[in-house]
């Protein structure tokens, strides 16, 4: 089942370096004769206040807004102008509007370094502490940036966007427990607070807690019903708990809030598959497509429609363009050879078999319909290695080999096999 991933806010972002091992510091007593506004600061400054993050404490843009090109390229030539008068930067807040316009353009490291000058100075400020974390966030260092927030938290214990940033570097560290608790503690100080709602509900759904996970969706859309996402993940919690129909519903609202919204449109797709309905599942698969053209796993799942459908000229079509894709996509070679098997095309069949075993050797389907052919073709040996395969990667499949007219007797024989060899072990006990 496919989620989206946390609810997009500013410190989400990937990043694409760490810093320094030893940050430079900017020592504001070096300095000290400097101590004017000069245009370049107060014109970064409201820059700052009016398009991205502000000059002191960072806050997410609304509804995590990137910056326009035209926007984030203006802030650029800020940032490089006021880079030119280092000479000036004296005190905290001079510091705070140039770190917060290199966090803005995303030059995280030199940001870090801004609010350890700060901090250098005024070990208490506490809001350069918090925008330290962020960039510890963005550069990827989740360790440091937890540090931080729980000193944070020390001096302000009822700061609720602490523990939501704290909840995201747990979150990072795979600290799945410690990051829900970050986010419930979060929403208990402010109970309106989509953002930790909404990432709670994710982890929930993680760790397989789905009727917890749905609780927390329907509360965020209780406040924010305009969210696609929340709808899609609602979606994939309510077909974890078996409630397919009710999933439909989720992912139906979620694709009509954001018409490309793909990962919306594959779970209905799959759902509907699942359920039968055949012609919409198609439907939702040829959309998703569309939209997302280098999606190997849609190509595969159209292709087992289109295979269901009878149409197997279109399902080979299909599992070709997967193939493309990902040449070693196991389950796609394993579904074209069961296409052309159907055709009459054994070969084929038995070389894509053996394709998507060299791909994955524990892909039971795989080994599943190489048994059956080689049953087929009378090659019992290998028929029996198959089965033996499949039975040990994947037991419970031994009811369909069962009923299956290929391979009945083939599990007859095996067991028979085992009762004879166990009956022997006996008698030489005896």
């Amino acid at each position: 089942m496919r989620r989206s991933g946390m609810l997009e806010a500013h410190v989400r972002q990937p990043a694409l370096a760490a810093g320094p091992t030893q940050p430079r510091i900017f020592t504001l007593t070096d300095h000290a004769q400097n101590r004017g506004h000069s245009n370049s600061l107060a014109a970064l400054s409201a820059l700052l206040e009016q398009y991205a993050t502000g000059t002191g404490r960072i806050t997410p843009r609304p509804r995590g807004a990137r910056l326009s090109e035209e926007i984030r390229a203006t802030l650029e030539d800020a940032v490089a102008a006021l880079e030119n008068t280092f000479g000036e930067l004296v005190s905290p807040e001079e510091l705070f509007v140039f770190g917060n316009g290199c966090y803005a353009i995303g030059r995280h490291a030199d940001a870090s370094e801004a609010y350890m000058s700060i901090l250098a100075d005024e070990p208490s400020n506490a809001n350069a502490r918090f925008n330290l974390g962020l960039a510890y966030l963005r550069l990827r260092s989740p360790q440091d940036a937890v540090r931080e927030f729980t000193d944070l938290l020390v001096q302000l214990p009822l700061l609720a966007e602490a523990f939501y940033q704290r909840g995201n570097g747990n979150d990072d560290l795979g600290q799945t427990d410690r990051a829900i608790a970050d986010y419930g503690r979060a929403i208990e100080l402010e109970p309106e607070y989509v953002h930790a709602m909404f990432n709670r509900g994710i982890l929930l759904a993680q760790t397989g807690r789905h009727q917890e996970a749905v609780a927390q969706f329907d509360k965020v859309n209780a406040i924010r019903p305009d969210i696609s996402n929340n709808h899609l993940n609602r979606g994939a919690s309510l077909d974890e708990l078996g409630q397919h129909d009710e999933a439909i519903s989720a992912y139906t609202k979620a694709t009509e809030l954001n018409q490309e919204n793909s990962l919306a449109l594959f779970n209905r797709a799959r759902t509907n598959y699942y359920l039968g309905n055949l012609e919409s599942a198609l439907t939702d698969y040829s959309a998703v497509i569309q939209l997302t053209p280098e999606d190997a796993e849609a190509f595969n799942n159209r292709g087992l429609i289109y295979d269901a459908l009878k149409d197997y000229e279109s399902a080979v079509a299909d599992f070709d363009s997967a193939l493309e894709l990902r040449p070693l996509f196991a389950e796609a070679h394993s579904n074209r050879g069961a296409v052309l098997e159907i055709m009459g095309d054994l070969d084929g069949a038995l070389v894509e078999y053996n394709h998507s075993l060299e791909s994955d050797p524990e892909l039971a389907s795989a080994h599943y319909n190489a048994a059956r052919l080689y049953s087929r073709t009378g090659d019992v040996a290998a028929c029996l290695k198959h089965l033996e395969r499949v039975l040990e990667i994947a037991p419970q499949l031994a009811e369909d080999a069962a009923n299956d007219e290929h391979l009945g007797w083939a599990l007859e024989m095996k067991n028979l096999r085992r009762d004879m060899e166990s009956q022997d072990g006996n008698q030489e006990e005896n």
